[in-house]
């Protein structure tokens, strides 16, 4: 179905969807170093989040 010819209903549950998709993306990992120093590895950006916490920092891991 074409975007144009959907309904304003169906244009915001699709874009509901897409973010919910992309607010639970596990697709990437993600270098974690903890406010202590710690080195991990997250899987998810909400994980990585959490994980480094307030003084820590993450980043995307580079795919092969």
């Amino acid at each position: 179905m074409a975007w144009k010819d959907r309904t304003p209903d169906e244009k915001k549950k699709a874009h509901t969807e897409a973010r919910r998709r992309q607010a639970t993306d596990n697709n990437h990992t993600y270098e974690v170093v903890t406010g202590k120093g710690t080195r991990l590895t997250a899987r998810g950006i909400n994980s990585a989040k959490v994980l480094a916490g307030k003084d820590g920092t993450f980043k995307r891991k580079e795919s092969k």
